[in-house]
């Protein structure tokens, strides 16, 4: 999708095979998002004419699963309306400049940077390198802005962007007082039903083996049974390969899984990197690894699994506590307590603790902070961490604002479940939209739909009351790989699937398959080795402008020595590389 309004005229760009065209008149309405395909044709042809003359959620919702950015176009007032999806699957950005009265509009950010002037922004680049996404609203680019997460946005010619409606995410902060059987149930019958809602002619599940996928494939199984076939990858070589218990999982329910094997030093993963990198919003790694290998492109779905922490909290002992303090005393603490977490950040520091393979030496600074409330959320939860920037020599100019962008208010009084979920709706554009948003750019590259489940609006808000001690709750099971007895989390999800799957898979903590070094010592790191080296040699280096040549260097020196403990850093480096080829092709170049 893209669009330009000028006071010559509007143009408009060719329309994806996964977006709806529909004129009439002298209005345009143009979605990018999955139809749902359980409307009747008289149904969908209704609920479109509603959309073409005012957009709307209710009506957006009745057509589309999985999410949706519609624009509504009045060419002979020169009128604009956008809707993005309360979830925040389907992406939009755009462009106004308020000199000219251009207004551009599209679903790629790179699209739009290249018709402009335009230049990448310091802080917004550090919050990716960082914290590994962008804030909701913004992007990487000084002048072009992302639709918010669930807004209506209305411009008129002359006027500015401003937000007609906005609808929050799907999270309550009081907890349900259902048994826990109708916990269970009724979590089961609302993913049921997503699946359900969701399902085309052709689904396939992205089982990795996990509770989370093999959930998916249990639902559709209940579903459309004869519909369905699972693709399972695995990186050659890795020594932590969860494709096993993705295997036993389809065979137990009687599928042939589809196992890719990704082979780190086949030229071919690197074959269109920039071209690649252009067609991503967010140019994770898993873009060189997960890709749909469709024989057939159209109406195929892809399932892709991520839970919500809502029905699943990711949390420790010691989030625990430091939640319940919170709910009894609030966010004060004393000023020995604040003295004392500083002088072991220092120890931390200056011993290189977080650098230790030890996770109970490396994260002690974690354990001292929650003396001090506020710096544990910012630290834990938000993983804005001043021991992480000094150990690994990030430039802190923009720490601060960082930190700030992150202030929130739990008071006392507030029970621990909403304040988890208070967190939560702070962590929401990291913790599942950029984090999946990768995903839907491959269905969109591969002209395949990427569903996301567990994104579903009332499915949600349901998981979202479900009781704080519940929703902990954790059970007897196995560890990742192999079979050691220990206690495993999402016990309400397990329970709920526990009759479709084999034992030894639903009580199998996450098996996490770790394969970043062995990409980054094949072909796709080498690639990012040679960005990194030309940007540097550049009159124009984009790392030493914004300060990451040291990082850079560092980078540069892991060539083919990378290691499992390099993970974080190998992020940054896909990402850093990423930034150098959209700096050069989209602010140089012009």
């Amino acid at each position: 999708m893209y669009l330009e309004i000028e006071r010559e005229g509007i143009r408009y760009g060719k329309s994806g095979w996964n977006e709806l065209f529909h004129r009439t008149g002298s209005r345009v309405l143009w979605a990018n998002g999955c139809l749902n395909t359980h409307l009747s044709l008289e149904e969908r042809s209704s609920a479109i004419s509603v959309l073409s003359e005012k957009l709307s959620f209710e009506q957006a919702d009745r057509i589309f699963v999985g999410g949706y950015f519609i624009l509504l176009v009045d060419e002979q007032r020169k009128e604009v309306h956008m809707l993005r999806d309360t979830m925040g699957q389907k992406s939009g950005y755009y462009h106004y400049d308020t000199t000219t009265g251009r207004l551009i509009i599209g679903t790629n950010m790179h699209d739009i940077a290249r018709n402009i002037t335009t230049d990448l922004s310091k802080f917004h680049t550090d919050f990716l390198l960082y914290q590994q996404y962008v804030v909701n609203g913004y992007t990487i680019y000084e002048n072009i802005k992302e639709v918010p997460v669930g807004h209506s946005l209305r411009w008129v010619a002359g006027g500015t962007v401003e937000c007609e409606e906005k609808k929050d995410l799907p999270i309550e902060y009081k907890e349900n007082d259902l048994s826990e059987e109708e916990n269970i149930r009724l979590l089961r019958e609302h993913i049921l039903h997503v699946h359900a809602d969701y399902a085309g002619n052709e689904n396939v599940v992205y089982l990795s083996g996990g509770i989370d996928s093999c959930v998916m494939l249990a639902s559709l199984h209940n579903i459309c049974p004869n519909q369905v076939r699972t693709v399972s990858y695995r990186v050659a070589n890795t020594q932590s390969d969860e494709t096993v218990y993705a295997r036993k999982v389809a065979n137990y329910l009687g599928y042939e899984p589809e196992i890719i094997t990704i082979d780190p030093t086949d030229k071919h993963i690197v074959a269109d990197y920039e071209a690649d990198l252009m067609k991503a919003n967010n140019p994770y790694e898993g873009n060189w690894i997960f890709r749909p290998q469709p024989k057939v492109r159209g109406d195929i779905r892809y399932f892709a699994g991520q839970d919500t922490r809502l029905h699943t909290p990711s949390v420790n002992k010691v989030d625990m506590w430091v939640l319940d303090r919170i709910s009894r005393h609030g966010m004060t603490s004393s000023w020995l307590g604040k003295e004392l977490v500083k002088a072991y950040e220092q120890i931390s520091l200056s011993l290189g603790l977080y650098n230790s393979a030890d996770r109970r030496i490396k994260y002690s600074h974690l354990l001292i902070s929650a003396m001090v409330p506020e710096w544990f959320i910012l630290q834990r939860k938000f993983m804005a961490d001043p021991v992480k920037y000094g150990t690994w020599g990030y430039d802190k100019t923009n720490f601060k604002a960082i930190c700030d962008w992150y202030a929130i208010d739990l008071k006392k009084g507030m029970l621990p479940r909403e304040i988890f979920n208070r967190i939560v709706e702070r962590k929401w554009h990291e913790q599942y939209i950029n984090d999946m948003r990768y995903m839907v750019d491959m269905g969109i590259r591969e002209q395949v739909h990427v569903i996301l489940p567990f994104y579903d609006y009332e499915l949600n808000r349901f998981a979202s009351t479900i009781p704080w001690e519940l929703a902990n709750r954790t059970m007897s099971g196995l560890s990742g790989f192999g079979n050691k007895k220990i206690r495993v989390n999402k016990y309400v999800l397990r329970k709920a699937f526990s009759k479709e799957l084999p034992w030894n898979v639903m009580v199998r903590a996450k098996a996490v398959s770790l394969s970043q070094h062995l990409m980054m010592n094949g072909v796709f790191g080498n690639k990012i080795t040679q960005v990194l080296r030309e940007d540097l040699a550049s009159k124009e280096s984009f790392c030493r402008r914004f300060k990451y040549d040291k990082k850079a260097q560092e980078i540069i020196a892991h060539e083919g020595k990378w290691l499992l403990k390099d993970a974080y850093l190998s992020k940054f480096a896909n990402y850093l590389s990423a930034l150098c080829v959209y700096y050069r092709n989209n602010v140089v170049c012009k």
